[in-house]
């Protein structure tokens, strides 16, 4: 029988998922195309007495029930899964399938009574969520029309499911599905009164807080356990520099990027420029690097791999028929910007091609399943884009010398059931002295491998062992990374279980040379920021750190890669500090912020930062008036942090006033970076620290803070903070 499912089958049985009755403001049902909303009640044990513990497990209970709830619902969705046999297929799909969506939900509001129950609000959150529904029934009926016909026998009452030879069959009436969607979506909780009333509040916890709550649930084991968690090394790039510094005598290969330079090229609209050829020369004319572009456009150059003495620099940027130069200095700005003369041109289907580097020694049948279970939903979820990729899958597997295979290269390939084909035969095994032979992986991935010309072209590395470096290869994981640079293909890699610091340092190196990111999957281990009383000052990490499935993590970044190419790129994740007002005193919640939000700024700066740098807070501004007393206090607040710092000397700025006249500039003057560094220079700092403060509605405070350098007027990094009101002298 066909695997084809009828469209109309399909289009019932979603919609039986869909249609909800309305509550309101808060009503159950679809808020987007990949969310969910439904409510859940539960009641804590009769016998608890304390107040916290009666709360929790309330809440609880009502997260279950709010579970039960979704996967009674996804259930409902299957054909015939209600009857005989057919019931017990249905649970073991939703077992084997749903169970990861399922633990992705957001607590949205709770509401408590004075007995300890709880009503809740969740929304099931997933990329690609219909898609992922329809997946489902597909999967159902794939195992379905594989069964035995034995078990099409034991439902022999219901004539409509027994067709010739045994199969069950996936035409159905439609009124009948439509009945069953009216039937099974009756007598739902009602909403309370405390829930319409829309209060800002989310369990005890201001709603902002509310993605903190979200990332703790889930973090909850899953059936696999497999999470993965990412840092981007490229964002915080001073960072990922003292990594290196600190790490430094593990055994590794130089790549020379404590200096680097991002060229982005876009065109006449200001929009990225992909696949475009890079070349760059010193003052001599001289290559010394070359590459593609990656599809935001940029290139990344590293001035610390080439002759110190070379101080200027040259590219050439040639994309079809257009070209543009540009000049640099190696002490200028950190980005560079090259505007081609025209629009880009984008293929109707973007090509995509993802390769697997997947390491098959004993210790990893966890990740190895992982992936065999997710591959399709992978698939489902990434062709279903509105930019339709033309999508590729390939691998390249690898163990050790002396194991009955070094490497083995599965080609790139659209044929998703070929791939599976291939993905199935693949077994843990071999290995056992820890390291693997990784160079010789990348080797063949970099080079083996058909890649796209005109897409983008993405490499995942999965291993939990070092690599080994003993072997005398004349090419190594530096040679692979600087030829992936070279060719635009970004090559993530990912981390696993109890993965040593030798293969952590590889494999970042990798990942920020090729402007990926590096993963690190964990298998269901509690956070340190889990349990305990509230804090006053918390990190909202917005894209930078995550918890979720591996397969999530992989669906993003290529949705973030595709999004470069449309239209209307993504908006990137909002990544603040959030401090609230707690029993301790206001001044030492301030300063636990400023000290978090100082850390970012220099951890994040897009050079190195070194030693004791001069720096120089300039006055914080703000637009509202009546925030001025408060933008003063943050200032001193800040002033009193930076005087603590082991890396910034705090410069005085006690001829500020003259130097602003003299330069005819007025407080708000100093919120343009260029204006701010003239001052800077001026009061000899190396660095300033400016602020900007809005009022971020009625319970709180926005500040911005920047890290400008003072030779090119740069900002260096960014942060942001959402401060409570009663912090401030407003309250």
């Amino acid at each position: 029988m066909s695997n084809r499912i009828p469209a109309v089958i399909l289009s019932c049985v979603i919609t039986a998922f869909f249609a909800l009755p309305a509550f309101g403001a808060t009503a159950e049902g679809w808020i987007d195309d990949n969310t969910f909303r439904i409510i859940g009640k539960g009641a804590a044990p009769a016998d608890e007495k304390d107040p916290g513990r009666k709360k929790e497990a309330a809440r609880q209970a009502a997260l279950a029930d709010a579970r039960a709830r979704i996967a009674s619902r996804i259930a409902a969705t299957l054909p015939e899964s209600g009857t005989g046999a057919h019931a017990a297929l249905a649970e073991k799909v939703l077992r084997e399938k749903a169970a990861d969506t399922l633990n992705a939900i957001t607590v949205v509001d709770a509401v408590w009574d004075d007995r300890g129950g709880c009503v809740i609000i969740v929304e099931l959150k997933s990329d690609g969520l219909r898609t992922f529904l329809s997946s489902l029934v597909r999967l159902y009926l794939e195992k379905a029309n594989s069964a035995k016909a034995g078990m099409a026998a034991a439902d022999d009452a219901d004539k409509r499911v027994a067709p010739k030879g045994g199969a069950l069959a996936v035409e159905r009436n439609e009124s009948e599905v439509m009945k069953r969607k009216d039937d099974g979506f009756a007598g739902l909780p009602s909403t309370s009164p405390a829930m319409k009333s829309g209060r800002g509040r989310v369990g005890g916890m201001m709603r902002e807080e509310a993605p903190r709550e979200a990332a703790a649930m889930r973090s909850a084991p899953t059936a696999s356990g497999l999470k993965a968690g990412f840092s981007d090394d490229n964002k915080q790039f001073n960072y990922f520099i003292g990594f290196l510094e600190k790490y430094n005598s593990v055994r590794h290969y130089d790549l020379g990027v404590q200096e680097r330079i991002q060229l982005s090229v876009k065109d006449v609209n200001g929009r990225s420029v992909p696949n475009a050829a890079v070349t760059v020369t010193g003052a001599d004319g001289k290559t010394l690097a070359s590459g593609t572009t990656y599809a935001d456009g940029s290139f990344l150059f590293f001035p610390t791999r080439y002759d110190s003495g070379i101080r200027s620099y040259k590219a050439v940027v040639i994309k079809d028929q257009l070209r543009q130069d540009a000049v640099f200095d190696r002490a200028g700005k950190r980005d560079v910007a090259i505007a081609l003369n025209a629009p880009r041109v984008i293929p109707a289907s973007v090509p995509l091609d993802i390769v697997f580097i997947f390491d098959t020694t004993g210790s990893m049948g966890e990740e190895i399943q992982r992936l065999k279970d997710t591959i399709e939903i992978i698939r489902l979820n990434i062709a279903a884009l509105g930019s339709k990729p033309k999508v590729r899958f390939g691998m390249v597997l690898y163990r050790d010398q002396g194991d009955d295979y070094v490497t083995k290269v599965i080609p790139l390939t659209e044929d998703l059931d070929a791939f599976q084909k291939e993905l199935a035969k693949v077994e843990a095994g071999g290995g056992g002295d820890e390291p693997e032979d990784l160079q010789s992986a990348l080797k063949d991935a970099v080079n083996a491998m058909e890649w796209n010309k005109t897409g983008i072209r993405l490499a995942f590395v999965i291993t939990d062992a070092s690599s080994h470096l003993d072997y005398g290869q004349k090419y190594t994981y530096a040679d692979a990374a600087v030829d992936a640079n070279r060719k635009g293909i970004k090559i993530f890699t990912v981390g696993t279980g109890g993965l040593p610091v030798e293969g952590e340092y590889v494999l970042r190196q990798v990942a920020q040379y090729t402007y990926a990111k590096y993963i690190f999957l964990t298998y269901g281990e509690r956070g340190d920021s889990d349990g305990g009383a509230a804090q006053s000052v918390s990190h909202h990490t917005g894209a930078n750190f995550t918890a979720d499935k591996l397969e999530t993590v992989i669906m993003k970044f290529a949705r973030e890669e595709l999004a470069f190419l449309a239209d209307k790129p993504l908006t990137a994740d909002d990544e603040f500090f959030a401090a609230t007002k707690t029993d301790e005193k206001r001044d030492e919640t301030v300063g636990k912020l400023f000290g978090m939000a100082l850390g970012q700024l220099v951890d994040y700066s897009s050079i190195s930062i070194r030693g004791r740098v001069r720096v120089s807070l300039m006055p914080f501004s703000t637009a509202d008036r009546a925030l001025a007393a408060d933008a003063e206090y943050f200032g001193e607040q800040l002033s009193l942090v930076l005087s603590r710092s082991t890396v910034f000397t705090q410069v005085e700025r006690k001829d500020l006033q003259k130097i602003m006249k003299e330069l005819e500039l007025t407080m708000t003057g100093l919120t343009d970076e260029k204006n701010a560094a003239k001052v800077g220079k001026l009061l000899g700092a190396q660095m300033l620290i400016t602020g900007q403060l809005f009022a971020g509605g009625k319970e709180q405070y926005e500040l911005f803070l920047k890290l400008v350098n003072v030779e090119t007027g740069e900002i260096l990094s960014v942060t942001k903070a959402k401060i409570d009101r009663s912090l401030g002298l407003g309250r």
